[in-house]
């Protein structure tokens, strides 16, 4: 669907970019055209302009071509002047090959036929130079690490082989005070090539370890680890009063005294039954990663009363948690949402960043009206709409020349374009530069 534009555009000098004619296949296609009217014409791909009543190609067509040879090109002439073709070869006497060359007097010339024998000497960092003449071929032998290999086109590759080695291996257990041999340093020309290695002789000291002994009520003797003894009646185990400790039926609750001294089992019993359904802090959460393991299904070793507070937002299960939120354990290894309380801790006023509690106000040019806590906000902007059929002054009376006009077909609902005007506060004109086939709805809208 094209713009109607019912009026010139004036692009004040500007370059129009990248703009295409319009296509058709023919005249007839095109239609009746007015004075300077372009089209492209796709069959004969021609363009062509309305003018003095008929479509004619822009620029006409080529009546004739003249030709001149030079000294070493001919040229031919053959097609037809709207279609011409020029043909340009070579005008040079005898028959060109692969062993001929072009001649300053414009003949093929062979190129055994070369005057004189031409000559060069080749040679290395060491031997007797050697004469290479026409027609000689020099080859570059490898020797030792060195390879050669000749290709197309007229290349030489020099390559450095591959070298390979036999590692051995050998082993040594010295004692204390004994010696080895190691490599110290390795010493290496410019070309990566080792020229020497340095070996050093490594002497293991002598045993650091002293013997202790302990005498008294602990006794032994040994270096490193070594076994001790304690002497009988060093420590009276049958001091203690078996009344004096508590055990776990016991309580320890009930046993409150400065006297007796509770079994482990006694103290495990009296915190589990003090912690049992409190909140124990374990540490932060991270949604995002499910760290630690808290969604999934089962989950053991979880206990109730278990807190965390979210460190990182993300999914939870399937609810949504941010940071600051508190997640805590109902029950012993929860598996399911149900099983957790959840604690919204980042609720804050909201903002345009910020997701909140916030509130709805009326600005120009809206209002807000509020049911049951659902906000519905409208548009208070005035309007203005009427129907032309041409060129016309309308009168909207909004009071502003800060307005918005737009016009549509009445018939193809499409949007068309006019020069327009605003002449005062209450008033606008629509020019058309000519008169619109159908007619024109004019809306009008004020900035508010």
């Amino acid at each position: 669907m094209a713009l109607n534009f019912l009026n010139s555009v004036n692009l004040n000098q500007n370059e129009l970019i990248k703009a295409r004619i319009e296509n058709q296949p023919n005249n007839t296609a095109a239609g009746t055209g007015v004075e300077g009217q372009l089209f492209y014409d796709t069959t004969a791909d021609v363009l062509k302009v309305w003018a003095n009543g008929a479509w004619v190609e822009v620029g006409g067509g080529v009546t004739s071509i003249t030709t001149a040879n030079s000294t070493f090109v001919s040229l031919a002439n053959s097609g037809t002047p709207a279609n011409p073709i020029i043909t340009a070869s070579l005008s040079a006497t005898n028959t060109p090959d692969a062993t001929r060359y072009l001649r300053g007097d414009n003949a093929w010339e062979p190129i055994a036929a070369i005057p004189g024998t031409y000559t060069f000497n080749i040679n290395g960092s060491t031997g007797t130079a050697q004469a290479v003449a026409s027609g000689d071929t020099v080859t570059i032998a490898g020797n030792g690490y060195i390879t050669t290999v000749g290709s197309s086109p007229d290349t030489v590759t020099i390559s450095h082989n591959s070298t390979t080695r036999s590692d051995t291996t050998s082993t040594a257990t010295p004692a204390f005070g004994g010696t080895f041999t190691a490599v110290d340093s390795v010493t290496s020309n410019a070309t990566g090539h080792i020229t020497a290695l340095n070996l050093k002789t490594v002497t293991i000291p002598a045993n650091p370890l002293q013997t202790i002994t302990l005498t008294g009520d602990v006794t032994g003797s040994g270096t490193g680890s070594f076994a001790t003894t304690i002497a009988t009646g060093a420590v009276e185990f049958s001091m203690i009063d078996p009344a004096a400790v508590v055990t776990a039926s016991e309580s320890i609750v009930s046993n409150n005294n400065d006297t007796t001294l509770p079994t482990s089992a006694a103290v495990k019993a009296y915190v589990d039954a003090s912690v049992a359904g409190g909140l124990i802090y374990q540490g932060g959460y991270d949604a995002a990663t499910n760290t630690p393991n808290l969604d999934a299904t089962p989950i053991a070793g979880i206990k109730k009363g278990w807190t965390y507070t979210v460190t990182a937002e993300g999914l939870f299960f399937t609810e949504q948690v941010r940071v600051g939120d508190v997640i805590i354990a109902e029950i012993d290894s929860p598996t399911t949402l149900a099983n957790w309380t959840t604690v919204q801790n980042n609720i804050d006023l909201a903002s345009l960043t910020q997701i909140g509690i916030g509130n709805v106000n009326a600005g120009t040019g809206v209002s807000v009206a509020y049911v049951n806590g659902t906000a519905t906000v409208s548009s208070n902007t005035p309007t203005y709409a009427v129907t032309i059929t041409g060129t016309a002054t309308i009168t909207h009376g909004l009071n502003t020349k800060d307005i918005i006009i737009q016009l549509y077909d009445v018939v193809t609902n499409e949007t068309v374009y006019a020069d327009v005007a605003r002449i005062s506060t209450s008033q606008a004109t629509i020019t058309f530069a000519s008169t619109p086939t159908n007619s024109i709805r004019v809306l009008v809208q004020k900035i508010v």
